[in-house]
């Protein structure tokens, strides 16, 4: 699948993904979109829902800037950042998050 043949998913899984688990805890990491579809071109950014408790403290604008600096990312990485209770509520209406539960892979 996807997971495996996308150099840039791939990179991140390896390169990334255990400092995300480390300091966030999350609950769900969930890629999606071109990367995981397969129809990702070179410029193509790599999608991640995540889901954590941890951003309960935090603006929700501000999340996904505090884990791009945590992971210091160099760059082409989109984040939808949620609190498990913003994941539930967000996952029952129509919209990106049903999109990415439905397409995409759990990291």
């Amino acid at each position: 699948m996807a997971q495996t043949e996308d150099r840039k998913l791939g990179e991140f899984v390896r390169a990334h993904l255990p400092t995300l688990r480390d300091r966030l805890a999350p609950l769900q990491v969930i890629a999606f979109g071109s990367r995981v579809r397969g129809d990702a071109l070179s410029t193509s950014d790599l999608d991640l829902i995540l889901v954590s408790p941890r951003f309960a403290a935090v603006p929700f604008l501000r999340r996904p800037v505090e884990v791009l600096e945590m992971l210091d990312y160099p760059g082409g990485l989109e984040l939808l950042c949620y609190t498990p209770e913003e994941f539930e509520e967000k996952r029952q209406e129509l919209g990106i998050v049903r999109v990415a539960l439905e397409e995409g892979i759990t990291l």
